[in-house]
């Protein structure tokens, strides 16, 4: 028989030498909690997947029916107790003694003498925690265990998982209102399972001692802090290790435990999470349904997953590819839905999904690159005629990552009832949300990258810890080496938009002035060849701007124009991404319209667009204007930040801004 120690909380005492930090991983996630504790949580799975069949993750919430009896909470908060004290001691004494903030803190204290419910997320179809458990070295490629336990910012996943930071775990510690969870795993081609634990808090004292904000709950140990290593307890031991109690005790306390919660773990390999005393918004049922739905419908749709919400005194909700429609129907919006992410734009969008699988035979072929006709000419009439009959349009858009050929789909349908595109993008499984490159047409556009191609690796690397967005300046493009990543990620980013203007395009119309849109030029000047077009008056020559813009990479740079000195004027700038037919009115109109819509093109409040002033000062009036104020005879004003499509930038000066006669405006690409 093997001894194995029964499990406490446990936080290593730093050395005095050691650097102090707290953790910071909140900072990268930006959805709220639902969201993205069931954008991450899933996520885990999906990369777990042992075969074809679909993955089922079951998210179980306890409530106070099911909660753990007060007498039996010590065995599963046996040493955090006085950490988490500490922790909220040493917060509380620099708030007011009346502040919310302390009364929510003295709350959570209490929790811990209070019954304890819980919320379960376990998956089904998955591998579970794979790898060494007793391994700990800088990287350990491949070891699942070692990734969710004991690495921080650093990933085991191979390159055609969707999560790649090692970040994502933060979500099950931020769940809970102790920062703390507990995990039961069982792998494929073993018996037993292996249970443990981690906390999340702050860098705090106690005793005279400093601690880290990480603690684990794993088998007890007389090891010395320097040389202690977490291990899970186990409910069949392996072999032997110093110390403990019988193996049968530690065996009984994994099941107790497995019983206590009411897992369904059985002889399924896989991976269950506890999240004890869960925040508020995770113990509505609708909120989990509502995120599922909006985070995974294309994997859903597809068959590959199956997700299910039971509740107390409810019956458990399944969402599969039969019931996803009604069950977005049945949740509806929530409170502060943008167009994009309601209930009704979702069924549209899963509509099309499910249609777009049924479409492998009979994709048009495109092509993503920008110096290219993105459809051959001698479809494009046919295809128009089939888009304005309202049918929809299925892709494969080609593109080349390191000179090979690489291809991605894009699903397409008009919507005239729209105010402005919904577009959907889908790396794999994971759907990136903050996307929204379609805004100029009223159609439906979903656009899905194959998770294991070179291009579904690099739109990877172009992804942040929240994997919301591709962004074609993202450093780990860089360090990569990805070959012109910034032009593939745009490619991808505006294929959808590129098709819809093609389509929109009437060829027998020129437009007399289209080269005049590749050339920088200066303010008030004609914008190119041909008859002069009819509208408003030129400023008077004695007050003509002095200022001339320059196309820099990803945006544009104001300076004055030759030794002209601008100083002590004042300016109104706006801008807008240019519209395929139409003047600069119409381009800044569609670029409101859309943000009346709640998803404008880009903003230069939310930190999307950087601003370089020098020798001048810029006003942010707007998400699309600013006041410029010039200081001094070589004053430059940058903004950059924008994806590639033609930028219109309008500049006045102040005293003529709001006078419909004068008009001036500058173009650049």
């Amino acid at each position: 028989m093997v001894n194995q120690p029964l499990p406490q909380w446990r936080f290593r005492a730093m050395a005095p030498s050691e650097p102090n930090q707290n953790p910071i991983q909140g900072e990268f996630f930006s959805a709220n909690l639902p969201e993205r504790f069931i954008r991450e949580s899933v996520q885990n799975s999906l990369d777990a997947r042992a075969g074809r069949e679909p993955v089922t993750v079951r998210f179980t919430i306890g409530g106070p029916e099911r909660a753990v009896p007060v007498e039996r909470t010590g065995r599963y908060l046996k040493g955090l107790q006085r950490h988490f004290e500490a922790v909220m001691r040493a917060e509380s004494g620099s708030l007011a003694k009346d502040s919310d903030r302390r009364r929510e803190l003295r709350s959570r204290v209490a929790l811990l003498k209070e019954p304890l419910p819980f919320l379960i997320v376990e998956d089904f179809g998955t591998t579970g925690l794979q790898g060494d458990i007793t391994a700990n070295e800088i990287q350990a490629q491949g070891n699942d265990f070692w990734g969710f336990f004991r690495s921080i910012g650093i990933s085991p996943k191979g390159e055609d998982a969707g999560g790649s930071w090692g970040l994502g775990k933060w979500v099950f510690p931020d769940a809970s209102k102790l920062n703390a969870f507990l995990g039961v795993t069982r792998r494929t081609g073993e018996t037993r399972f292996l249970l443990m634990g981690q906390a999340m808090l702050k860098l705090h004292e106690l005793d005279g001692s400093k601690y880290p904000p990480v603690g684990f709950f794993a088998a007890g140990s007389k090891d010395d802090d320097r040389y202690w290593l977490p291990m899970p307890v186990e409910s069949a031991g392996l072999r032997r290790r110093r110390g403990g109690v019988s193996e049968g005790a530690a065996a009984c306390f994994v099941q107790a435990a497995m019983s206590e919660f009411g897992l369904r773990r059985a002889g399924e390999p896989g991976t269950s999470v506890v999240i004890p005393h869960p925040k508020d918004e995770l113990t509505e049922p609708a909120n989990l349904v509502r995120a599922a739905i909006r985070q995974y419908f294309h994997p859903i749709v597809a068959g590959d997953l199956v997700v299910e919400v039971a509740a107390p005194e409810e019956p458990t909700r399944r969402i599969d590819a039969a019931t996803i429609v009604d069950e977005a129907r049945r949740t509806g919006d929530g409170p502060e839905d943008d167009p994009e992410q309601r209930a009704e734009a979702l069924i549209r969008a899963i509509t099309l999904a499910r249609w777009g699988n049924g479409q492998e035979d009979g994709l048009v072929e495109a092509d993503a690159r920008r110096k290219q006709p993105v459809i051959a000419a001698d479809q494009v009439e046919q295809l128009r005629a089939r888009y304005n009959d309202g049918r929809r349009l299925a892709f494969r858009v080609w593109s080349k990552v390191g000179g090979k050929s690489n291809s991605f789909t894009v699903l397409l349908e008009g919507d005239d009832s729209l105010d402005t595109g919904h577009d959907y993008y889908v790396r794999g499984h994971l759907h990136i949300p903050r996307m929204d490159y379609l805004t100029r047409h009223r159609a439906r556009a979903l656009i899905v990258v194959d998770n294991t191609s070179d291009l579904g690796h690099l739109l990877r690397d172009a992804e942040g810890p929240a994997h919301e967005k591709w962004r074609a300046d993202a450093p780990r493009l860089k360090e990569k080496g990805w070959p012109a990543a910034a032009e593939r990620v745009r490619e991808v980013q505006n294929a959808a938009a590129r098709i819809l203007e093609a389509l929109a395009e009437k060829p027998a119309d020129v437009r007399r002035d289209a080269l005049s849109d590749l050339f920088p030029a200066d303010t008030g000047g004609r914008r190119g060849p041909g008859p002069a077009r009819p509208g408003p008056s030129p400023i008077p020559s004695e007050n003509r701007l002095s200022l001339r813009i320059h196309r820099v990479p990803g945006g544009f740079r104001l300076r004055p124009v030759g030794d002209q000195d601008p100083s002590g004027k004042t300016f109104e700038v706006r801008m807008a991404y240019d519209v395929a037919r139409g003047t600069t009115t119409t381009a800044l109109s569609r670029f409101d319209a859309g943000l009346r819509a709640g998803c404008p093109d880009f903003s230069l409040r939310n930190g999307q667009l950087h601003v370089q002033a020098e020798e001048c000062e810029a006003d942010v009036r707007s998400e699309n204007e600013l006041h410029l104020s010039v200081r001094g005879p070589d004053f430059s004003l940058g903004v950059t930040g924008f994806d590639e499509r033609d930028l219109v930038v309008k500049v006045l000066p102040v005293e003529y801004a709001t006078v419909e006669d004068h008009e001036e405006e500058v173009r650049t690409v």
